[in-house]
């Protein structure tokens, strides 16, 4: 994936630019990494890199809109709860939700898988 791609296209959901864009960089280099992880193809062709630099930054914008929620109304630290008048479905969330349903086909799901120990 080519990392400028998915600032522009991250830059393109949040309206974040300039200084700010820098200074976001960790969180759009954790995202594509995440993606990568996730990814079901090794080799993707011109199409599947496209897409998955798309869901790349709905993911960074997912991270972004998340942190910078300032109506989060309470925290709790064991079990970890944390609530927001709005259910936590900010645009970023609906947006990576949309981007992930439409992509199915190139990442594998969100399941957590207890191994043998």
């Amino acid at each position: 994936m080519n990392i400028a791609n998915v600032t522009a296209k991250f830059a393109a959901f949040s309206g974040v630019d300039g200084d700010e864009l820098f200074r976001q960089s960790a969180l759009i280099d954790s995202a594509v990494n995440y993606i990568e992880r996730r990814a079901k193809t090794e080799n993707p062709t011109s199409e599947q890199t496209d897409r998955l630099e798309l869901l790349s930054a709905a993911y960074a914008y997912k991270l972004y809109d998340f942190c910078n929620d300032a109506d989060i109304t309470s925290f709790t630290a064991g079990d970890v709860s944390i609530s927001s008048p709005g259910g936590g479905k900010g645009g970023g969330e609906k947006l990576w939700q949309e981007m992930l349903r439409a992509n199915a086909d190139l990442i594998s799901g969100d399941e957590f898988i207890f191994g043998r120990m």
